[in-house]
């Protein structure tokens, strides 16, 4: 039998072994009588009886109260057998055990009686029709179509009547006249080629594709495709070079930034500005909830159409859609988020990645050793508090360790086993010193995986890391990254800041400019709100914690709160911002629930309007289906209209916090457009490298870091009205970790 539940090993014998899914199929062990053995130091039918007296905590089995895995094994080797014991407790050895057995003897039947597994049950399946069949590829392929399962679908074979994420019949294959020119060799075929590149320079919109070819589209219902290689002849380049170039604000693609770098990789260079469209930008705009990084994604939702694999097809796809997709923005006054910010940032996203940031490998050499160090002493220690090895990274192991062997409080179990994510361990760790230990050990040990011994493989041949900035990756309208994930490097603790220290200038003569925008959510919330103790508290440069903690706390007029009573209001501001209940800022402050619920009025008294915001935006997303930021981005909740009570106070939460989280990344979007216009428009060499969030980093000149600063804290603080001023803290230094502050007016300039 193959099973990850110990409780089958009873069935153990001389026929039959269990082979144990310890961690999934990479770790196993296989149990025969003799293994049984040597792990409980009992027979395979003895362990019904060892149940029976230790129970089993995961299947609400108290067994007798005192008595563990040790103490059961050698009640058992004593008394033979369960039934022997009850018989007689004096066979316990002790008397407090034997009171124990005679207190509870009819519990640990009981017990005993409910872990027995039945084999005398009547199977009446014949043998061979028990035997694993997997289903069809017909069967599963519309499965993973339907949850976008896409490495799984890929290893299927696409029905002839299936191309696309959407059902649509054979008969809806996009038509129109294609053709092409991958069989050209002589001249006459190349100057054909050429001139109709140059039309297509020249018509009043064109649309761009690349698969294994180019495909290029000037009109609805025809297009026509060419190798990438024919851009070596020189009149065809020429005139490539016309529409690429020359007719850039005219073009349309699918994914513009994933077409400038495989453009790129034949030789083909960026080029200034960015397309007239982007389908896929256009496709998340108005459906937030999915990427559209697929091509057919696209086209099946919104065309109704097969796309094949024909360069020339995809590119009159995306003409055809564009049109389609610019009508549908206009209708609900997305296009100049669409044209000002969505649009330009492709082109300033490319340049980043393009850039890369200058990588100190040798820092991360040297932390690596030391999280080497640090692990292999958590370990130990670990291993000393737990009582032996095991596989600290296995959350059956450790669920085990925590919840059974050391009976901590638990969170339940999942269904492979106990819950022992962090929102289960960290109310533990102040209590328990392993579970402290186990927490800081993932850290160390995720951050070693995931950054410092991951970033050193991923540097370019320039040296520089290049990750991947990802337009349509969330919901919210924030940017998420790649190869790797940037956005996720931890800032709360020492260790994780220190791996910033790798991210540097990469000469004496530059310097690395760090921008952030300081509590922007809560501006936004001061400004949509229109909560006039809020606003005022942000208009004379208060500290807004401080400010929240007078109000909670009754902190009485000229006076600070304590850092502990900041703390504690920090966690209640963003906690509101992100829809938390009662329950959950007493969780978060690990605190009792009538205190948060406390906490919350006196925040509402101290800012009323914003309570009353909250209300009508919930009552907006229930009636239209979605919510807007400042810049009119949605975001669609059809769950706030769900029967499911957790699906429902979900989206709640987020439709409460979705207007300023949107609100903010598009403000910063927006800011990185002003910036790289005025760094262009003054001539600035200034390299805008990472966006995270509500931060900016620049690799700057030395000799220009004065006017950079100015005019980056001027674009930032000035890119949006709002009722509060923006406020952006800037920091200089050599790494991104040494960054310190850098006192700087604003420089804004006149359009």
């Amino acid at each position: 039998m193959v099973t990850g539940d110990l409780d089958m090993l009873q069935i153990v014998d001389e026929r039959t072994t269990v082979l144990v899914t310890r961690r999934g199929i990479t770790e196993l062990g296989r149990y025969d009588p003799a293994a049984v053995f040597e792990r409980f130091e009992l027979q395979a039918a003895q362990l019904a009886d060892y149940r029976g007296l230790k129970g089993d905590p995961s299947d609400n089995l108290p067994g007798i109260p005192g008595i563990g895995e040790k103490t059961a094994i050698k009640l058992l080797k004593a008394a033979g057998s369960l039934d022997a014991l009850l018989a007689n407790p004096a066979l316990a050895g002790s008397p407090k055990l034997e009171n124990l057995v005679r207190e509870h003897a009819e519990t640990a039947r009981i017990c005993r009686d409910v872990s027995v597994v039945a084999r005398d049950l009547p199977v009446s399946i014949p043998w061979e029709q028990a035997r694993y069949a997997s289903p069809s590829p017909a069967t599963l392929y519309p499965l993973y179509r339907d949850l976008e399962f896409k490495t799984l679908l890929a290893r299927l074979p696409v029905p002839k009547n299936d191309a696309t994420l959407f059902p649509v019949d054979e008969t809806e294959r996009l038509g129109g006249t294609y053709r092409s020119f991958a069989a050209a060799v002589d001249p006459p075929e190349f100057a054909l080629l050429a001139t109709s590149l140059r039309e297509a320079a020249r018509a009043a919109a064109s649309a761009i594709a690349l698969r294994d070819e180019l495909g290029v589209s000037a009109a609805e219902g025809a297009g026509f495709s060419f190798p990438p290689a024919a851009l070596a002849h020189r009149d065809v380049r020429a005139a490539f070079d016309e529409l690429w170039l020359g007719a850039r604000s005219r073009l349309a693609s699918h994914d513009w930034k994933t077409l400038q770098a495989g453009l790129g990789r034949h030789g083909v260079e960026a080029g200034p500005g960015p397309p007239r469209d982007d389908v896929m930008i256009a496709a998340h705009l108005l459906n937030p909830a999915r990427s559209y990084a697929s091509f057919d994604d696209v086209a099946g939702e919104y065309l109704g159409k097969q796309v094949g694999d024909e360069a020339a097809m995809h590119a009159d796809a995306i003409g055809r859609l564009q049109h389609a997709m610019r009508e549908r923005l206009a209708l609900r006054g997305q296009l100049p988020l669409y044209e000002d910010v969505e649009l330009p940032l492709v082109d300033i996203l490319a340049r980043m990645e393009r850039s890369g940031i200058a990588v100190d490998t040798a820092s991360l050499e040297t932390l690596s050793r030391e999280v080497d160090s640090s692990a292999a002493r958590l370990q130990e220690e670990i291993y000393a508090a737990a009582g032996g090895p095991f596989n600290i990274g296995s959350p059956q192991q450790l669920g085990t360790l925590l919840f059974e062997r050391l009976a901590l409080p638990n969170g339940g179990r999942t269904k492979t086993g106990w819950a022992t994510g962090i929102e289960v361990l960290q109310p533990l760790a102040r209590e328990h010193e392993i579970v402290a230990k186990v927490l800081e050990y993932r850290e160390v040990t995720k951050l070693k995986n995931t950054y410092i011994d991951v970033i050193p493989k991923l540097l370019g041949a320039d040296g520089r890391l290049h990750t991947t900035f990802n337009q349509t990756g969330t919901a919210t309208g924030r940017l998420s990254s790649n190869n790797p994930n940037l956005q996720n490097i931890p800032v709360r603790t020492e260790l994780g800041r220190r791996v910033r220290r790798a991210f540097v200038a990469p000469s004496a003569d530059r310097i690395l400019l760090a921008a952030d925008y300081s509590q922007i959510e809560l501006r936004v919330m001061a400004h949509i709100s229109g909560d006039e103790a809020m606003r005022e508290a942000f208009r004379r440069g208060e500290d807004i914690h401080d400010v929240t903690a007078r109000g909670i706390f009754g902190v009485p007029k000229g006076d600070s709160a304590t850092p502990n009573q900041r703390r504690i209001a920090k966690a209640v501001n963003f906690g509101l911002l992100y829809g938390m209940s009662d329950f959950g800022l007493a969780q978060r402050l690990e605190i009792e629930r009538a205190e948060a619920k406390a906490m919350t009025q006196a925040y509402f008294a101290r800012f009323p309007t914003v309570r009353a915001w909250i209300a009508r935006n919930l009552e907006f997303a229930r009636e239209n289906g979605y919510v807007e930021t400042v810049l009119g981005r949605r975001r669609y909740f059809p769950d706030l209209r769900g029967k499911n009570f957790a699906l429902r106070a979900a989206a709640e939460r987020e439709a409460t916090n979705a207007p300023m989280q949107g609100s903010a990344a598009d403000l910063m979007k927006l800011a990185m457009v002003r910036i790289d216009r005025a760094l262009s428009g003054r001539g600035l060499s200034a390299l805008m490298l990472l966006q995270i969030h509500d931060e900016l980093i620049f690799e700057v000149g030395r000799d220009q870091i004065d006017a950079v600063a100015a005019l980056v804290k001027g674009e930032m603080e000035h890119a949006y009205e709002l009722a509060v001023p923006l406020e952006a803290t800037l920091k200089t230094g050599r790494s991104w970790y040494d960054v310190e502050p850098l006192d700087v007016a604003g420089e804004l300039l006149d359009a």
